[in-house]
């Protein structure tokens, strides 16, 4: 989410959708069977899905997995993170990620971490990036969805932050709360040069999001240089992209990636107004777990 030359964001409707709950046991990938397909008039057999990272927030205290970030969001001047924020906790009879967003003086506190572990599919790979997330709010003692609060962002994505954004950024979930609306989105971020995004706001792809768990997944695939993003909410297809797709967009170029989740309160671009923030009590992103997985084409 790191968009320094950030100038705008379109307004869309909201889109209802059923929540979509599974409890870690029932965690599941795809069926490990080889399928034959068709690649490039080819047959070939999809081999089966192997796991290469998972964390599901078990282990009460541990963050070997991740680096906690300390400082402040570079899209925010408002939003400070702190390494003390990300905890691991029991919600809704889960153990889960915390990332809380607090009110502190002139600035809001709030949580960001970053995978230890990367990836990047190799010709003929394809990887599948998981995670069950809910938002909510606390105001007193009291929850309350995700869209009463104003002027929070959270996100889950993938990206390699040096040299940004010339190893690409994939954005799974972005979500923008408006005081009794939302707007979700995922987005591609790419530019030739460090510092400079080629692509402005043409990759950003709407989609709605009911209050509750929700799955969210991320495939990245090289089919004989031939490179796909598909992002899926509960394991419907929000949108695709593919490196032929927008002369600006070298999906080629992307990766390695490190995946990331964060809740970014304000901006610096006028996206909120960040007069009116308000994350109640509090405001939290849960995870319940995020998962990678591989397989050949």
């Amino acid at each position: 989410m790191n968009k320094s030359n950030l100038t705008s964001i379109l307004a869309v409707g909201i889109i209802s959708l059923f929540s979509f709950s599974c409890q870690k046991s029932a965690v599941s990938v795809p069926d490990t069977a080889a399928v034959n397909v068709s690649l490039n008039g080819k047959t070939s057999a999809l081999g089966p899905w192997t796991r290469q990272f998972t964390d599901d927030f078990t282990a009460t205290g541990s963050f070997n997995n991740w680096a906690r970030t300390s400082r402040f969001d570079y899209n925010s001047n408002v939003c400070q993170y702190d390494a003390a924020v990300p905890v691991i906790a029991n919600h809704d009879g889960r153990n889960v990620l915390v990332l809380t967003a607090t009110k502190s003086g002139n600035i809001w506190k709030s949580g960001h971490v970053k995978s230890n572990y990367s990836f990047k599919p190799n010709t003929n790979e394809e990887y599948r990036v998981s995670s069950q997330i809910k938002l909510i709010a606390l105001n007193g003692s009291n929850y309350t969805g995700f869209s009463s609060t104003y002027g929070v962002w959270p996100a889950f994505w993938t990206v390699q932050e040096t040299a940004w954004p010339t190893k690409g950024e994939i954005d799974i979930m972005e979500g923008y709360s408006y005081g009794g609306s939302t707007k979700f989105a995922s987005n591609l971020f790419y530019g030739a040069n460090s510092g400079t995004n080629q692509l402005g706001t043409t990759a950003e792809r709407p989609y709605g999001v009911s209050e509750g768990w929700h799955m969210y997944d991320e495939y990245w695939k090289n089919v004989n240089g031939t490179v796909t993003v598909t992002i899926q909410l509960d394991g419907a297809t929000v949108a695709t992209y593919t490196n032929s797709v927008n002369g600006n967009l070298r999906l080629q170029n992307f990766g390695p990636h490190n995946i990331i989740f964060n809740v970014c309160v304000g901006d610096n671009y006028g996206i909120f107004n960040n007069a009116n923030i308000n994350v109640f009590t509090k405001t939290m992103m849960w995870v319940d777990y995020v998962t990678v997985d591989k397989r050949t084409l």
